[in-house]
């Protein structure tokens, strides 16, 4: 009889020996692989119907979700989701030829100072350094190992979707379709979806406590744009700069805990600004006519609603804490140069996205609508070529419509930026406990290895669980929609399906440690044998509790 090591470990090394770095041709490599081997699968040759590929959404690369079904008896459905792309291999130097053959990897990092707990794990043997190795190839390995097994059972009653998808390192473009494909698959079969399993890795640095997790983080990416008042510098209070707005924006969110949101014993970290410039295209004396940035925020329990609230609140303080400073330091200068101090004659203003484009379609109606969506187009031709990315996008759109308008600033202007990932856990779902996962999860663990497993409510590293479930509202999803420019042109989010899906998740994976670094590694005792036992046995609890 095989054993379950026998089963995953050459489909894993198979996996890590394939470059597939997110959003580029690489991925189409893994799919060939993953695709081939499901085919030369006992069952899939019998049962040619039950896997497939999807295309994936406006994918410039012609990526596509490879999908495969065990269909047994009843309705009863646990879905299994991976992603099979990975961070690229250009942070391994001259490694990168090693990055990907773990065996040759692990005797050049035994040469190198790689850090203590890097080095006594690769001394332990227990460990397999490799791109992907933990995120996420092993818990593809681990699914795809799983599948092949529970197509041997005869007479099973329920049924297994995998899904494997790419993009999941940049905008989840996989997991997006894959949703239209989830709710086309159920109607087709009669499907009812119980739960959804991923493989993400844990972090910790207990060796014998492990974690779970029913839930995953979401994050929001507020942009923001800022209209100036250009001058020259030596005019500097007849102008008002945009960076100066955007530096205060930033200031005032940027590690306020007070964002965060917190459940249980575990909080969001506080926001963090990824990019913050101005939109000069040349140098001159001047001040900037504007400025633009964007950052991600972390989410539990908080609405987009509450999100942009709190973004034009903050803008507003950031404005006015501007304009105070600018009048006292007017007055200073007047002072000094023996001048009487006169009150500077700016009217700010603070505006949601959707108000701006409502501004432009009344000014200019059809004319205007026309004009915006050819540069829309325009603006998605470069994306879809990477040559910017989906923010910078975003915010040219922002730009193009204050530039219709002829805006006056100062003015700021909040909008929001694909990639957008709900927040989802079990605990906001109605029925979120219905199988008493963390219990069950537990138990096998303790009876069979001795291991404690700890429930988390959200798995912290972003995931493609978020899409899973909706636990928001219409109002969320109309604000987003109104917010986002070009929303269904250079992103969507397939909202109807994601709310008809509505099922408990669960994110089981195998101990990880450094993702996105060179010393990126797995455990393999969890790869090999606990995580696959402890998914067999929670899949099998739960469709015989359905059934």
């Amino acid at each position: 009889m095989t054993t379950r090591r026998e089963s995953i470990e050459p489909l894993f090394r198979t996996l890590l020996a394939v470059q597939s770095d997110t959003n580029t041709v690489f991925e189409k490599n893994i799919e060939e692989i993953i695709l081939s081997w499901l085919k030369a699968r006992p069952y899939f040759q019998k049962h040619h119907n039950l896997l497939g590929t999807r295309p994936i959404f406006n994918d410039p690369h012609r990526r596509e979700v490879v999908w495969a079904m065990v269909r047994g008896r009843g309705s009863a459905t646990v879905v299994l989701i991976h992603h099979h792309d990975a961070i690229d291999i250009e942070e391994y130097g001259r490694l990168k030829g090693c990055a990907l053959r773990p065996d040759e990897l692990q005797a050049e990092l035994a040469t190198r100072n790689i850090g203590k707990s890097a080095r006594r794990d690769l001394e332990s043997g227990e460990w397999l350094f490799a791109r992907g190795s933990a995120d996420m190839k092993a818990g593809a390995a681990i699914q795809l190992a799983l599948l092949e097994e529970f197509s041997e059972i005869k007479d099973f009653a329920g049924n297994i979707l995998l899904l494997s998808v790419p993009d999941e390192e940049s905008i989840s473009k996989g997991m997006l379709s894959a949703t239209e494909l989830m709710v086309e698959l159920r109607e087709e079969h009669g499907l009812e979806y119980v739960l959804t399993i991923n493989c993400e890795p844990y972090f910790n640095q207990v060796k014998d406590k492990a974690i779970m997790y029913e839930g995953s983080v979401g994050k929001i990416m507020p942009v923001v744009f800022v209209k100036g008042v250009k001058s020259h510098i030596s005019e500097p209070f007849s102008g008002v700069s945009p960076s100066l707005i955007l530096a205060g924006i930033q200031n005032l969110s940027e590690l306020n805990v007070k964002l965060c949101d917190k459940v249980g014993e575990d909080a969001t970290p506080p926001p963090i600004w990824v990019n913050l410039k101005d939109r000069k295209k040349a140098y001159d004396a001047s001040i900037p006519d504007a400025a633009s940035g964007y950052f991600n925020w972390l989410t539990f329990t908080r609405s987009p609603s509450a999100i942009m609230k709190t973004m034009l609140e903050i803008s507003q303080q950031a404005v006015d804490s501007v304009m105070h400073r600018m009048q006292s330091s007017f007055d200073e200068f007047c002072r000094l140069n023996n001048d009487e101090p006169e009150p500077l004659e700016f009217t700010p203003r603070v505006l949601d996205f959707k108000t701006l484009y409502d501004m432009a379609v009344q000014k200019g109606g059809d004319k205007f609508v026309a004009a915006y969506e050819k540069v829309q187009e325009e603006i998605n031709d470069i994306l879809q070529s990477n040559s910017i990315v989906l923010p910078e996008a975003t915010t040219r759109l922002i730009e193009f419509t204050v530039d219709y308008l002829d805006l006056e600033g100062p003015a700021v202007i909040v909008a929001i930026s694909g990639p957008y990932y709900p927040h989802v856990a079990n605990l906001l779902l109605p029925d979120g406990n219905r199988f008493k996962l963390a219990e069950r999860v537990d138990a096998v663990s303790r009876e069979r290895f001795g291991v404690e497993y700890v429930s988390k409510a959200y798995f912290m590293g972003i995931s493609d669980l978020s899409y899973a479930a909706w636990v928001g509202n219409d109002d969320d999803i109309a604000l987003i929609k109104s917010n986002s420019p070009g929303w269904d042109n250079l992103y969507r989010i397939p909202f109807k399906a994601v709310k008809s899906l509505q099922m408990p998740v669960v994110n089981i994976g195998p101990w990880g440690k450094d993702l996105h670094k060179v010393t990126e590694r797995v455990y393999l005792k969890d790869v090999y044998e606990r995580v696959p036992h402890i998914l067999f046995s929670i899949i099998d609890e739960v469709i015989t509790a359905v059934a």
